[in-house]
This record gives structure tokens, sequence and C-alpha cells, in this order.
């Protein structure tokens, strides 16, 4: 099942209406970026840490946003969008911006369009850790360089798309990303974390990676569970000394590895992790229906 309708700007229209002309700034020029966000529960657990990032990310890529566009716009939003098109408990949304047409590379103006569209996603309630645990390897041809655009979620992506399809070609469920000093960065749609004796470790965001909600939520949970976090710099022979890889997205939650060449790994931190996030949405939940009463 796919979505019907979306939402462009202010008004909600069929999918299929035409948008662009050529002159479109994220099709000629990557010049917008996007963000996912999870539903589940008919609720959306983590929207302001979205709306936050949103916020930041248009700073940093100098593209004004409309006044209307708040957290509430955004919440309302995608839940009228999701009773348009019959997402009553999980799903997805995807929110792309982008800066007006106008100009080659210099732009006319930094006024920015939105499209927001929400989509049915095949899931349990809440946020459920994978079976059997996933292949991974290193993508090695194109690093990621670390500047002020590689937190972001940009339209440019490039990157991911050729680490995607060296996943696909080498038959792996997931690809580690290396930055341009040669350290481990990220996967292509994810964070990574791994552990080592008992202590959990994720590349900084100096080191290149997206600034990730669930990344945040995640170094969050595990300091309250007392579990020591390290954000520092990892190197590719980390990845063999670890017990443990997992990596965090907003959609999927935590998705453990079960392999990496020949080493073979545990779950029992990401267990422990995703327990205490599938906690932290009910009592978030909780909380928002008593203030609404």
């Amino acid at each position: 099942m796919t979505s019907k309708f979306i939402k462009f700007n202010n008004q909600i229209i069929a999918k299929e209406t035409p948008l662009f002309t050529l002159a479109n700034r994220s099709f000629c020029y990557g010049d917008g970026f996007f963000e996912s966000i999870r539903i589940t529960g008919a609720e959306m657990p983590f929207i302001k840490n979205h709306f936050e990032r949103i916020k930041e990310t248009a700073n940093i890529l100098e593209i004004n946003l409309d006044s209307s566009i708040t957290v509430e716009w955004l919440q309302e939003s995608v839940k009228e969008l999701a009773i348009k098109n019959g997402v009553e408990q999980e799903g997805k949304a995807r929110i792309n911006f982008y800066r007006n047409e106008g100009g080659l590379y210099a732009p006319e103006t930094n006024s920015s369009s939105v499209i927001i569209d929400v989509m049915p996603y095949q899931a349990k309630s809440g946020y459920e850790l994978n079976n059997k645990g996933i292949k991974v390897d290193l993508y090695q041809k194109i690093k990621k360089p670390c500047n002020a655009l590689s937190s972001i979620k940009s339209c440019n992506s490039l990157l991911y798309v050729l680490a995607g399809k060296y996943k696909t070609d080498n038959e792996l469920e997931e690809c580690v990303i290396l930055n341009d000093r040669q350290n481990v960065c990220e996967f292509t749609s994810s964070n990574l974390f791994i552990v080592i004796n008992g202590v959990l470790y994720t590349p900084a965001i100096t080191e290149g990676c997206i600034q990730g909600v669930m990344r945040k939520v995640i170094l969050d949970l595990a300091a309250k569970a007392r579990i020591y976090v390290y954000e520092t710099e990892l190197k590719p022979n980390d990845l063999i000394r670890a017990d443990e890889i997992f990596l965090t997205n907003a959609v999927q939650g935590i998705q453990w590895v079960g392999a990496y060449k020949a080493k073979r790994y545990f779950n029992k931190v990401s267990k422990t992790l995703i327990d205490a996030l599938n906690q932290h949405v009910i009592l978030e939940r909780e909380l928002l229906e008593n203030l609404e009463k």
C-alpha cells in the first residue's frame, strides 16, 4: 500500500499531481534537505527533535522556512495526511524542503517549499529488534568529507546511492561508510554504534556522520541505563574488536549486526536499549494523553 495524497506547502493534493519545472533547484542542484519520521501508535514520539533538526539544517543551508512552519503545524500536517492515506497506527513520513527556483548556482531567493508524504510502514506496534543479525562490510570507493554539511540529510545523496548499489551488488544488508580520514563514519542510512567490554562507542559528529535524531535518543537512554558512552574516533579495526555493532535511525529504531567479514556479534546491549526505547515511547505517549485531558 502506498500513499495517495501529499501536502505541498499548505495544500493537500493527489500524489501524482505535477509540481516542478525543470528549474527546480532540488532537481538541478540538490538544493534542499529531507527528514524521515516514524509514526508509531498513531503518534510521532520524537517530533520536537525532528523539528529542531529541520531548523538547524535550514540555518546551515541559509534556507528560509515559511513562518507558518512550526512543530504544531508539522504535527497536524502529518496526522492529517495519515488519516487521508489510511495510516492508522504504524507509518513513516518523509518531509522534503527545497529552495525555490531562480538563479543558477547562486540562488535568486532563499524562500522555500515543503512536501510531506505519509505512508504505511510494515511493522508491529513500536520499535522491533531484528531477529537475525544483518551482514555488513565496508564501502571504500568514495569517502565522506568532514565539514559543516556532513551532519545534514541533504538532497544530494550520491555517496549513499553508490554505497547502496555496492551493498546490493555484494549481497550485503548494510555498508559502513568511511570518512576522508579513513575512520568509520556511519552506515548508508543509519548511525553506527559499537560495544567493547560493555562500553558504547559511536563516531563523533566531527567525524562526518549524520546528526541523527535516534542517535541522540540512544545516547540519552544509554546514559540513563548507566552504560558508559564515548563519542569518538573509530578505526575499521575497531569493528573487529567490537563485541556488538548496531545501527540506529528514526524509522527502524535499532538493528543489530550479526556479521562483518569473519566476525560474529552478540546483541545484548541493543536488546537492552530497544526495550528502553519502547518504554520511553510509552511514557511519552501517556504524558501527552494526560496533558490533553
